[in-house]
């Protein structure tokens, strides 16, 4: 079926939930250690798997069902993952989790897919999901690649000290444009470039002037970055 719209971006909490991949390749290794990093519960459905999966069972890591795939393997997952190397077995997942309305990806079959996974690139709390629309993932990487290098550390420092601020900035701002405008002058005040160029205690003293020019409690990690010696 021909797509008239692109893919809509969005985040989904695995966590604790259960993932079902069929096939117990190498590409089904990736896409498990990419589960268990973001802390699903993974099933494999293959006769075999390899090493690297074996070694995951041995751990506990996950569980693996060695068989061929039926669709009593769906039930209970939140999302299923095609990674055989039979386009048959892998069409009829696809149409089994359709039937059962259960979002399903078939690895580089992107007319098959309900969702993609995106190539990601992550500095701490800061989380970037980069997609061409399953039509080059080459292009993704080399993005994906380009971000490393311009997206550093400095903004999961700031993410951290914007998040510790939140609470207060509801009490103290009663308005969703003063709390805008409060995070905003933070960021227009050049934070991240005083990170970016190691000037730590002023980027940590800027964040403290714009909290007492808007009447914001500074947090405890701010304080305790301020209140060491210089």
């Amino acid at each position: 079926m021909k797509k008239n719209y692109p893919y809509y971006p969005v985040y989904l909490d695995i966590e604790e939930r259960s993932v079902v991949i069929i096939g117990g390749g190498s590409v089904c290794a990736r896409k498990a250690d990419a589960m268990m990093k973001y802390g699903a519960r993974v099933t494999i459905v293959s006769p075999q798997v390899t090493g690297e999966i074996e070694q995951w069972l041995s751990d506990g890591r996950l569980t693996v069902r060695r068989k061929a795939y039926e669709e009593s393997d769906l039930p209970g997952a939140v999302i299923v993952i095609a990674s055989t190397d039979d386009p048959c077995v892998n069409a009829r997942v696809a149409r089994d989790c359709r039937r059962r309305k259960i979002p399903v990806n078939v690895v580089d079959v992107t007319h098959l897919c309900d969702f993609i996974i995106p190539a990601i690139v992550e500095r701490g709390s800061i989380q970037i999901a980069v997609s061409t629309g399953g039509k080059s993932p080459a292009l993704a990487r080399r993005l994906k690649e380009d971000l490393q290098k311009l997206v550093g550390l400095e903004y999961d420092e700031v993410n951290q000290l914007m998040g510790g601020l939140r609470t207060a900035a509801k009490k103290t701002l009663a308005t969703d444009i003063e709390r805008k405008r409060f995070f905003d002058a933070i960021i227009a005040a050049g934070v991240l470039e005083m990170l970016r160029g190691g000037h730590r205690r002023e980027a940590y003293e800027t964040i403290r002037d714009v909290c007492q020019t808007a009447g914001v409690p500074v947090s405890e990690s701010i304080r305790n970055v301020l209140s060491a010696a210089p």
